[in-house]
């Protein structure tokens, strides 16, 4: 028997319409306005807190940001010392922060509305790092000492299990500070930065089956420093930032992972925009707060992608299943339904293209995937009576 995978997925009632990308303005940031704040996801909700306010210095607050109700909720503040620069990892349903020059190490449970300390940071104290989780490790790195003076290339790993360090591979491309990164499946990506004057538009993979990094095509907006990452449905975001001469931009590009490449998406609404806490909740991706050139902000930001994705709503998924079937030693695609009818078989790849349209689609029929490059699909069935739509990632 040849191999085959099956891909079951839950379905939702959306429209199966294409439309461009968008920045959305959600309800302002529960704080102060601020730059440098850290922020990451836990069980489908946003957490934002720390960084620099003006009138107030280095804070300490922490908030919750529900999608559901666009609304925001402070919570326990950080109980180390207030902290700018920090770099945060949800980890197995918690949050564990890095803060700016020092080696201790916190955590918080939300469950618990509460922090904690863990095992102390084993490498160089730092600002300006970066994190990611890869498959429930968490990793920390890059950036440089407080001083700037020393500029930084070290990546470390943190089981929270065990509450243990391990140093990983360093990163062999120049030292730096304020890269930007995202995780995409289970590689990590890193990018663009500054050492002294000397600004980057590099980009890597980093592996941690293998313990290796490769280069990738470099970062096409040129090199920037303080932009956002962050990663919604197989593919990386990038953006914002300072260019050359210091000021704050507002285009971002989409990276797509299978073929190596970069496209300009929809610019940052509010304008240029840097130091920004960034993550993603299900379809789409969150930002706020930072710097703009000329004050600090507390604005949020939704982001939308160009595609049938963007019609995907906040909201508990229909309980009714069909089924994929992706044979890679044939290059086929077969979709079992429940209706006994030909149905309406659309298949859009992440940009909104149609790759596939069979208005007289029969369960089980194979479907050639010789045009599908590794990626994410959205695959819609029309009827009569609903319009249904699954995602597929090809790899």
């Amino acid at each position: 028997m040849k191999p085959f995978m099956v891909l079951m997925f839950t379905c939702l009632f959306i429209s199966l319409t294409s439309y461009p990308d968008s920045w959305i303005q959600k309800t302002n940031f529960g704080g102060t306005a601020r730059s440098d704040g850290a922020g990451c996801v836990i069980g489908g909700k946003g957490y934002l807190g720390t960084g620099y306010s003006s009138g107030v210095g280095f804070t300490k607050d922490w908030w919750e940001y529900d999608t559901l109700t666009d609304t925001w909720t402070q919570k326990a503040n950080f109980i180390g010392t207030a902290t700018v620069e920090a770099t945060c990892v949800s980890i197995l349903g918690k949050a564990y922060l890095l803060p700016y020059a020092t080696n201790n190490f916190y955590s918080y449970d939300p469950v618990t509305n509460s922090w904690s300390l863990k095992a102390s940071f084993p490498g160089q104290v730092r600002q300006g790092g970066i994190g990611f989780n890869i498959n429930d490790k968490g990793y920390f790195g890059l950036g440089a000492d407080p001083s700037l003076a020393n500029h930084l290339n070290d990546l470390w790993e943190y089981n929270s299990i065990t509450d243990n360090w391990t140093q990983k591979a360093s990163l062999p491309g120049t030292a730096r500070v304020h890269a930007a990164a995202f995780v995409i499946g289970s590689f990590g990506y890193i990018g663009t930065g500054i050492k002294g004057i000397g600004l980057l538009s590099d980009f890597w993979q980093y592996d941690p089956l293998s313990n290796n990094w490769n280069q990738k095509g470099n970062f096409p907006g040129g090199a920037i420093y303080e932009g956002s990452g962050f990663a919604i449905a197989g593919f990386g975001y990038l953006g914002g930032g300072y260019n050359s001469s210091g000021v704050p931009v507002n285009a971002f590009w989409r990276y797509n992972p299978a073929t190596d490449s970069w496209n300009q998406i929809a610019n940052f609404s509010p304008g240029g925009r840097v130091e920004m806490v960034c993550f993603s909740i299900g379809n789409y991706g969150y930002l706020g707060t930072g710097w703009d050139g000329t004050i600090f902000n507390n604005d949020f930001w939704k982001y939308s992608p160009d595609s049938l994705l963007s019609a995907v709503p906040d909201m508990a998924p229909f309980s009714y299943d069909f089924q994929f079937y992706y044979n890679p030693a044939t290059g086929s695609l077969s979709i079992t339904i429940s209706d006994l009818y030909p149905v309406h078989l659309l298949i859009s790849d992440i940009t909104g293209k149609i790759i596939l349209n069979d208005p007289n689609y029969i369960s089980g029929k194979s479907v050639s995937s010789q045009f599908f490059a590794m990626g994410c699909y959205l695959i819609g069935i029309r009827n009569k009576n609903r319009n249904q739509v699954k995602k597929i990632f090809i790899q």
